[in-house]
């Protein structure tokens, strides 16, 4: 179950960037929390389901652990203390960036079927890493 992907994420957190973009105070600060709304948001306007929302997370955490990120979960549930939005741009774009990534594997594929979790491990090899999401 952890490795999929729906096909709508990469839209979601594509909407979910602009959403987040706008919504940043005048120092360039928003809450964790906020991307979160951000996410559910951008989801429920592209009519997706709310378990396409919460496997979006997934990827979405996943790359925000990629990152560094310590406690990723409890970035996206603090309403308390603001986060620097180039960072948050930052996970969303690497995010972003990681979907196309499989998208375009999983069109380069040979016939047949592959799971999405070799796909991965054949699109980080190529970058020197490898990676199970």
């Amino acid at each position: 179950m952890g490795n999929i992907v729906p096909a709508s994420a990469q839209p979601i957190l594509e909407r979910t960037h602009d959403i987040v973009r706008m919504r940043a105070n005048s120092n360039g600060e928003c809450f964790g929390g906020e991307i979160m709304d951000a996410l559910r948001e951008a989801g429920s306007a592209l009519g997706a389901d709310r378990l396409d929302v919460l496997l979006t997370r997934t990827v979405l955490l996943r790359t925000m652990e990629s990152l560094g990120e310590t406690y990723p979960a409890e970035v996206l549930q603090n309403y308390e203390n603001r986060m620097r939005i180039s960072e948050a741009l930052r996970y969303l774009r690497e995010a972003i960036d990681w979907t196309t990534r499989l998208t375009n594997s999983l069109k380069r594929c040979p016939v047949g079927r592959m799971t999405p979790s070799f796909v991965l491990w054949q699109t980080d090899s190529v970058r020197g890493r490898r990676v199970s999401i």
